[in-house]
């Protein structure tokens, strides 16, 4: 896209006022935009379940503990903050 056509798209982004309209900031939208493939492949697998994008440092920990969760939850066991830490 030529530098003509990048001023056309910021200025009818500027006229939707899509900033106002979702209530962000235009970093924000540039974010999304230049991860949208990223955001709409995990929509798609994961669907409104997800909020942010993080991964843990150790997903095998992550796993299992999510599995024993799990386990203990359907036993009925009362799984709260000091059994968790």
């Amino acid at each position: 896209m030529g530098v003509e056509g990048k001023v056309k798209f910021i200025s009818e982004i500027e006229r939707a006022d899509v900033c106002g309209e979702f209530g962000t900031v235009n970093c924000t939208i540039q974010t999304i935009c230049t991860n949208r493939t990223k955001i709409i492949s995990a929509f798609e697998q994961k669907g409104s379940e997800i909020q942010r994008f993080r991964n843990p440092e150790r997903s095998d920990v992550d796993e299992t503990l999510l599995k024993w969760f799990k386990e203990e939850r359907s036993d009925s066991a009362a799984v709260s903050g000091p059994v968790l830490m």
